[in-house]
């Protein structure tokens, strides 16, 4: 056990294996499930949470959905800690997300590596690539879209592949080329990408 997770520990912090949280100035709002909704601003965000500030109290244990304005949709959320205006909230998996996808057609290679990702209208960004087959792929989105959008893949030295988005959870999606890698081209790039 590190150090650091030591003393929160003796301070009587819970020590949590957490994926790491980058600072971001967002703006959003939450609704409960009563229908209230209130503004709050995410000042540091991760794909399985974030930390808000709000002017209303939230209790631990209280579940809503947040909506960050830009990203599209509302994630589940459940606050996990709250003190002085500040809550810590843990994204809730979204099921019907994973029940929806249909079974695949290639086993998946995992891998790591960057992909240029582009939206209808929207400028290309870069983003992680997880895994691949000749058919679709496991990427990080940074614009989140919705199942259905159409999407371009591009990798280095290859042409942009038109793809549909079959699930999104979290930051995380999957999405459906929409004619499959060429076998003789899926080897090379899978070559390539591979350290």
């Amino acid at each position: 056990m590190n150090m650091d997770r030591l003393r929160r520990r003796e301070h009587g912090a819970v020590a949590t294996d957490r994926e790491p949280r980058r600072e971001v100035d967002l703006s959003g709002y939450a609704v409960l499930d009563d229908g209230t909704t209130f503004g709050l601003s995410v000042v540091d965000l991760s794909y399985d949470g974030c930390k808000v500030e709000t002017e209303i109290a939230l209790l631990p244990g209280l579940k809503l959905k947040v909506s960050i304005l830009g990203l599209g949709g509302a994630i589940a959320a459940t606050v996990r800690w709250s003190k002085d205006g500040t809550a810590g909230l843990i994204f809730s998996a979204a099921g019907s997300a994973k029940a929806s996808q249909k079974p695949r057609q290639h086993q998946r290679l995992e891998l790591t590596a960057q992909v240029s990702l582009r939206r209808a209208g929207r400028e290309h960004y870069q983003a992680r690539l997880f895994d691949l087959t000749p058919t679709g792929c496991k990427v990080e989105f940074i614009e989140r879209p919705k199942a259905g959008e159409l999407l371009w893949v591009k990798f280095t030295a290859l042409d942009s592949l038109e793809a549909i988005v079959r699930w999104v959870d979290g930051f995380y999606g999957g999405v459906e080329f929409a004619r499959p890698i060429y076998p003789a081209v899926f080897d090379l790039l899978v070559a390539r990408l591979r350290p």
